[in-house]
């Protein structure tokens, strides 16, 4: 946790250093029109609480420790760092918002969020290591944007390989055990394979459309996994009240925004949109429908074990 402070302690700052030229405050609603909820809440508290973290940490993590008491500071420590990169990322827009497409400038689209964020970095370096420090700089963290989408394509691919075997593998069985469409479906080739399909289908969609719909499934994704653990709690006799207002509040903060986004997307299917949205539609569909469902069956069981309890 030192080694955590120091650099937390270190990036604020150089990053506090910074002019920042954002306006702080637009209004209830972005310049876009969209209100401040619930998008306010997928768009900065990925550092805060991210469901993708919680699947990774749950199918590999898990395997990499020795004690699980471990899992606390590697958790916990994880977030801090990631709290202070989602921060640092708000500076870094903030530097060069004058630069940008809706800042009235034309050296950064606001489409292009990695340009924008290696831009902000490679400037604040600049200003301290010269001029000639920007382009290895911004290359540099250019590079670690790609470096990221690259292996959270493999984490995702491999993730999917995971869920396909657990969801249709029965408690006490084998894949050998299985038979017909679950043995089909289960095999690591097929499922990796419908991921890779899956990837391919988003290749259609813009960055600002999938970036829409990848932020609210991660912040689902996280009130599902508080979900998963109330429940896990409440069933051995553990407190749990603790996950009640974080994992409701986000759950209909990320249903709120896919409820826009599928509007959103039939007005512009109307308009006449291109393939993108399509799958920008079909992917938010699927995902509020899921997600209701799950609720539900959560929200049964904790009602259950109440029962019990009274």
């Amino acid at each position: 946790m030192m080694i955590i402070a120091v650099i937390s302690i270190v990036g604020g700052t150089f990053t506090g250093a910074a002019t920042v030229e954002a306006p702080a405050f637009y209004g209830w609603k972005n310049p876009a029109g969209q209100p401040l909820f619930p998008f306010l809440f997928i768009t900065v508290a990925c550092g805060a609480c991210s469901g993708f973290h919680s699947l990774i940490s749950s199918g590999t993590s898990s395997k990499q420790i020795d004690n699980e008491k471990d899992a606390q500071i590697i958790g916990y420590g994880s977030m801090i760092v990631e709290s202070a990169l989602g921060v640092i990322s708000l500076i870094a827009i903030g530097v060069v918002w004058s630069q940008t497409s809706a800042g009235g400038g034309d050296k950064f689209q606001l489409s292009a969020p990695p340009t924008i964020f290696a831009g902000g970095i490679a400037t604040m370096f600049a200003s301290f290591a010269g001029e000639k420090s920007y382009a290895v700089i911004y290359n540099l963290f250019t590079l670690a944007v790609s470096v990221f989408a690259l292996t959270s394509l493999d984490s995702a691919t491999r993730l999917c390989r995971y869920l396909f075997g657990e969801l249709l593998t029965p408690e006490g069985k084998t894949h050998d055990d299985l038979t017909g469409a679950a043995k089909f479906f289960s095999t690591p080739i097929v499922s990796t394979l419908i991921m890779v399909f899956i990837g391919c289908g988003m290749g259609f969609m813009a960055l600002s459309q999938i970036w829409s719909v990848f932020g609210a499934a991660n912040q689902l994704l996280a009130s599902i996994a508080m979900l998963a653990v109330c429940t896990w709690l409440g069933k051995i006799g553990r407190n749990n009240k603790m996950f009640y207002f974080p994992m409701v509040f986000m759950m209909l903060a990320t249903i709120t925004a896919l409820c826009f986004t599928i509007v959103n997307g039939f007005k512009t299917i109307i308009a006449g949109a291109q393939w993108g949205t399509y799958f920008q539609v079909i992917w938010s569909i699927i995902l509020v429908v899921l997600a209701i469902r799950l609720a539900i069956m959560a929200f049964q069981t904790l009602a259950a074990q109440a029962k019990e309890k009274a």
